[in-house]
């Protein structure tokens, strides 16, 4: 769909689908995506739909009123060509909480006052009605979650955007998409991300609605507020390309702060993946300087009044003084002391935040630092040796054709040897998986080697300075001194995290959130009694009880679907990352 297209208030949507009769809304049901086949035509700010029978007006580009809609069938606007032609608009921003309110939540927040002196009651009813909305979702299960339920959930998630519970309405706009996305079955559709996008938002509302005193990230903002930072220098450390899910793409410069936490600068737009390529050939923007991405990431820089939010991204204000110093260089004291640092501690710091929600996680929390030698191929990823003798595999971040990610694992394969220091993100799946953002020459000390046995070592032209970022520069052979003629190629290793044990808890969740709370207990009798026997068997007896609530419970009410799905997916999701780290920790 045009991106040109007009876009919608989600209030009006759902007050048009639940005033129309019951015959239209199942007539959307069976058909969501009908009006992607009609014919749009713009004339001037205004649209007319030509549905092959009927025509559908809108008169104007972002509509928020009943009267700018019309159709020429009896039924306007409660029609089925209106909700077919609105169910497909992208939703603008409406209804956002006051900025006499959102100032005074500002303050509150810089105060440091408690958190449940900012949730209202009036917010706290929100939230509970939002949690209803989903509830019912759940007990129906995503695939039957036609344009009532629907309808519903987007009238709760923007009544939170109204009362100021941003997170709330951020994820609940995720979970929509998700939804529309599953039951039109389209490509994008990612039933596994749309269940952990449900059990964020269901997390999120649960602390809301319950907690007496819930945490300020559970409420979120509208936007991110800049503290002062009390640092001077900033060590350029890598950039990396974003490309997310919500249709925004852009470019992230990494720095690491005199105090030893992570800042980040970026230029992130609506858009797709090339625009991650223009950000780090473009200018991002920090206080007085607007350089290229691929500057900043290299750059030292050294600079005073300079604000920063809770996540770690440099402000942009007035205030702000910033000189470039020169290049930075991951031989500083400050760089090279994270390298030295092993790696099994390193994983236990990702894996104590990675327990926290994302709101509370530091900036560059799931960073790690290694340096070793390149083995070769092993299927896409490549395998790694640290310089303790570990070994681990470097995996492709992003595989969209537009980056480097590919393309450079493939080169470093010709140089079987090559010592590298690298940085990158640990999977939290499988730790021994690091998905790699940049890497440099590493002098690691290794004196084993010979001078007639030719090691190869990264020789870079001078704008790529003494590092790669992956997603962007693109390596040539030129690159590699001493590289070989064809790859060497390992057979493919396995996960060391594959979590096979919880597989039965795990397949039974899916499938009820797909399909409803209660289709689990269709199943064989007796597949369920293995199931929970061989899970016992594993030594998982709470992951058995549970398997037992959600396949012999009845979920009759909102509440008892809400804790039976979130207790599921909150247990899984720690022993993931338990298992996943204890794992990686005995393999070592």
């Amino acid at each position: 769909m045009s991106e040109t297209r007009p876009t919608v208030s989600g209030v009006l949507v759902a007050t048009i689908i639940e005033s129309a009769p019951d015959r239209v809304r199942r007539r959307l049901d069976r058909s969501p995506d009908e009006a992607t086949k009609w014919e749009w035509k713009a004339k001037g700010d205004s649209w007319q739909i030509d549905t092959g029978g009927e025509t559908v007006k809108f008169a104007a580009n972002e509509i928020s009123a009943l009267d700018q809609v019309s159709c020429t069938c009896l039924l306007t606007p409660n029609c089925f060509h209106v909700m077919a032609c609105l169910t497909v608009l992208e939703t603008h921003t409406e209804g956002e909480v006051s900025s006499e309110a959102e100032a005074e939540l500002d303050a509150r927040v810089i105060a440091n006052e408690p958190a449940h002196e900012m949730i209202s009651e009036k917010q706290r009813q929100t939230a509970q009605i939002l949690e209803t909305s989903i509830a019912k979702v759940l007990q129906v299960g995503i695939a039957n979650a036609g344009v009532t339920l629907q309808a519903g959930l987007q009238r709760s998630v923007y009544q939170c955007r109204a009362v100021g519970l941003h997170k709330a309405a951020s994820l609940g706009i995720r979970v929509m998409t998700g939804i529309t996305q599953f039951r039109s079955r389209s490509p994008q559709a990612d039933p596994p991300q749309l269940i952990d996008d449900v059990t964020e938002l269901l997390e999120t509302s649960y602390h809301l609605s319950r907690s007496p005193n819930p945490e300020l990230y559970w409420i979120g903002t509208a936007r991110r507020e800049q503290f002062p930072v009390r640092l001077k220098r900033l060590y350029g450390l890598f950039a990396e390309p974003v490309v997310s899910r919500s249709g925004h793409a852009g470019a992230i410069a990494w720095f690491l702060g005199e105090d030893g936490n992570y800042y980040s600068a970026s230029d992130v737009r609506p858009g797709d993946v090339q625009l991650a390529r223009d950000a780090y050939r473009g200018g991002i923007e920090i206080g007085p300087l607007v350089q290229p991405g691929r500057q900043l990431a290299r750059g030292l820089y050294v600079g005073s009044e300079m604000t920063a939010s809770t996540d770690g991204r440099l402000g942009r204000g007035k205030k702000v003084k910033l000189v470039h110093q020169g290049e930075s260089s991951w031989d500083t004291e400050a760089i090279e002391r994270r390298f030295s640092q092993p790696l099994a501690d390193q994983w236990q710091t990702v894996y104590q935040h990675a327990s926290l929600p994302d709101d509370a996680r530091p900036a560059g929390w799931d960073f790690t630092f290694v340096q070793g030698t390149v083995l070769g191929a092993s299927g896409p990823d490549l395998l790694f040796q640290l310089v303790d003798g570990t070994s681990i595999r470097l995996g492709i971040a992003n595989d969209a054709d537009t980056l480097a990610f590919r393309g450079n694992l493939k080169m470093l394969s010709y140089a079987p040897g090559l010592r590298l220091r690298v940085i990158g993100r640990t999977s939290l799946a499988d730790p021994k998986l690091l998905l790699p953002m940049a890497v440099s020459n590493s002098d690691d000390g290794d004196s084993t080697s010979k001078p007639e046995q030719r090691v190869p070592t990264l020789e870079l032209p001078t704008q790529l300075a003494d590092r790669v970022m992956l997603g962007f520069d693109q390596l040539e052979r030129k690159h590699i001194r001493n590289a070989i003629a064809s790859p060497i190629v390992f057979p493919p290793t396995t996960e060391s995290n594959s979590n096979n044990e919880l597989a039965p808890l795990v397949r039974r969740v899916l499938s009820a959130t797909l399909a409803g709370m209660n289709s689990p207990k269709q199943a064989n009798a007796n597949s369920i009694a293995q199931e929970t026997a061989l899970l016992k068997q594993y030594g998982f007896a709470t992951a058995a009880g549970l398997l037992h609530t959600l396949t012999h419970g009845n979920p009759v009410n909102a509440d008892e679907a809400v804790n039976t799905f979130l207790a599921v997916q909150l247990y899984l999701r720690a022993c993931r990352n338990e298992l996943a780290r204890a794992r990686a920790t005995i393999d070592q």
